[in-house]
């Protein structure tokens, strides 16, 4: 097998879909640009691209990031200390799990999210099966709708 062969293959199964909805990104403003103004939302969320990826997102559509929160430490430490709207929790945190993190987010009455690539059986969100939870990947507009749903429907 030659490498183009092999490359093509490796990145058969992979769905290629721009981050910005169309290739310069126009769809992706348009629709999302200010959805979120005025809002404030914790990003929890080890991988660093990832993190970063999704406070870009939010940031375009008018929130204010808190975070993002790569370890679970640090994640509680914003929940207690922070004034915030809603929450997007990664359900996997490295070795620990996000649910300590939800259970403070319910405790204060914040809404959140699940953004995960954790099957709908698992324990975490099994515990809060009410909480919407957006697979990843996600398209730019897919995670501000979802964010906005969860705070217009919570306030």
């Amino acid at each position: 097998m030659n490498f183009a062969h092999k490359r093509s293959h490796l990145f058969s199964n992979y769905a290629f879909r721009p981050h910005h909805g169309t290739v310069d990104g126009t769809q992706r403003r348009a629709v999302s640009k200010g959805k979120l103004t005025g809002s404030r939302v914790l990003i929890v969320e080890d991988e660093f691209i990832i993190a970063l990826e999704i406070q870009s997102t939010l940031e375009e559509a008018g929130a204010t990031v808190v975070g993002p929160a790569l370890t679970l430490s640090a994640a509680l430490e914003y929940v207690a200390r922070e004034n915030i709207s809603a929450a997007m929790l990664d359900i996997r945190l490295g070795s620990d799990c996000a649910a300590p993190v939800a259970a403070a987010l319910a405790e204060r009455h914040i809404p959140f999210l699940f953004y995960t690539g954790q099957p709908a059986g698992d324990p975490v969100r099994r515990a809060w099966p009410q909480v919407k939870a957006l697979s990843k990947p996600a398209s730019s507009d897919e995670i501000v709708q979802a964010v906005a749903d969860v705070i217009r429907t919570t306030h």
